[in-house]
């Protein structure tokens, strides 16, 4: 086939998961023998080079389309009062219209596929086969983040894009042949708008370390691990919940318990939470999996969240147990347990990580099944194959019809 992808960031290098997702989707239809021409947008020159250089070999065109930072902020607060969502007129640029429209009038593409709805406006009017990966309910993870905020401004933020984005998503969705999200909870909040018959549960993989590398991995005692962008403010909530909530909790009941904060961009409050040795705040690291196969064990204590959890399943993936919080699982559907395990309120927390801490063997054989399950549902080709499939359905079908 002859896809276009259309992503709203430079999949390489791959920093946030929205361009880890575009970057192993396009190098899998890649590899599979699509002609896969890829278009986003990109800040510099610098980014520009850098994305040509990553991504050279997987992509047969790569479009690019500059537009600065203070360009979006700008245009964003110009259109505040319009109708669709701030994150869509972020990335408002007629340059890009103009260019995404002779790509499909010249190329003649099988599909297009554009990744996320903030990019839905170039694409949704197009006569071609086309899906959208929209993965998450936005609507639903902006009512999740208003129930927890506490600064007014951030809270009436999310208030007026919340409005904004249950019509438009479930409006704009029906545009396109196939719609894909995470999981169930995500299509529900969305069909409380309108009906979606065109959804397709498909979400996004995780690296899976070798195992020789796993097995090998060497422990260390009391060790707990968060790992996530820090720059979020749902990482930012969750870690500064539990730093300050509950592992004071686990401190009282393990001699020696240390919580590795393991990510990019710690936002002051972040960084504010260290405590050495007790508590470390790492920033960028080379390799997450590194810190991941040194802990005893992960939490994902999120209290705003939709779709799938990259930091639950990356942990998984190196055998270790993870405790979580319902809405942390939902987009995952591991069964608490056996494959993590669930508590939602700071005690809770604290006695199920203490108790995994103590219990090592226990901890293991979930550590253990957490891996198969990865294994068997959470690898990139688990969910690329179902979607290339249903891109290849829909451009069969587009075909047939004409």
């Amino acid at each position: 086939m002859k896809i276009l992808v259309v992503a709203s960031r430079p999949p390489w290098p791959p920093r946030m998961a929205d361009a880890m997702t575009v970057d192993r989707l396009v190098r899998y239809l890649g590899a599979r023998g699509h002609e896969v021409d890829l278009t986003c947008f990109v800040e510099d020159s610098e980014s520009d080079t850098a994305l040509r250089a990553g991504l050279a070999g997987a992509c047969n065109r790569i479009e690019t389309v500059r537009l600065p930072k203070w360009r979006s902020y700008l245009q964003t607060a110009l259109t505040l009062p319009g109708p669709l969502p701030m994150q869509t007129q972020y990335y408002r640029c007629g340059a890009m219209r103009a260019r995404i429209a002779s790509l499909v009038a010249s190329k003649g593409y099988d599909v297009v596929y554009t990744h996320l709805i903030r990019m839905a406006e170039y694409t949704r009017g197009l006569d071609v086969p086309k899906a959208m990966g929209m993965q998450i309910s936005q609507a639903l993870n902006l009512s999740r983040m208003m129930s927890h905020v506490k600064d007014p401004f951030r809270r009436l933020f999310y208030r007026i894009e919340a409005a904004k984005v249950r019509p438009y998503e479930a409006k704009v969705a029906a545009n396109f042949d196939r719609v894909f999200l995470c999981g169930p909870s995500d299509i529900a909040a969305i069909e409380k708008t309108r009906p979606l018959p065109n959804a397709v549960v498909c979400p996004h993989g995780q690296d899976v370390p070798e195992i020789s590398r796993v097995r090998d991995a060497k422990r260390e005692a009391g060790a707990i691990a968060i790992t996530g962008v820090m720059s979020t403010y749902t990482n930012v909530d969750a870690t500064t919940w539990f730093a300050k909530d509950v592992f004071p909790r686990v401190e009282a009941e393990i001699s020696g318990a240390r919580f590795w904060i393991v990510g990019r961009d710690p936002q002051r409050a972040v960084r504010a939470l260290a405590r050495p040795p007790a508590i470390e705040v790492t920033g960028e690291v080379p390799d997450v999996s590194d810190w991941l196969l040194r802990a005893q064990v992960a939490v994902a204590p999120l209290r705003i969240a939709a779709g799938m959890q990259n930091k639950i399943v990356q942990a998984m993936a190196c055998e270790l147990p993870v405790v979580a919080t319902s809405v942390a699982n939902e987009g995952i559907g591991a069964v608490p347990g056996e494959h993590i395990v669930i508590a939602d309120d700071a005690p809770s927390l604290a006695k199920a990580v203490a108790d995994l801490l103590r219990e090592p063997e226990r901890a293991a054989a979930i550590g253990r099944a957490a891996r198969e399950f990865v294994e068997g549902h959470w690898t990139w080709e688990a969910h690329f194959e179902r979607l290339e499939a249903v891109l290849a359905e829909i451009a069969g079908a587009r075909g047939q019809s004409a």
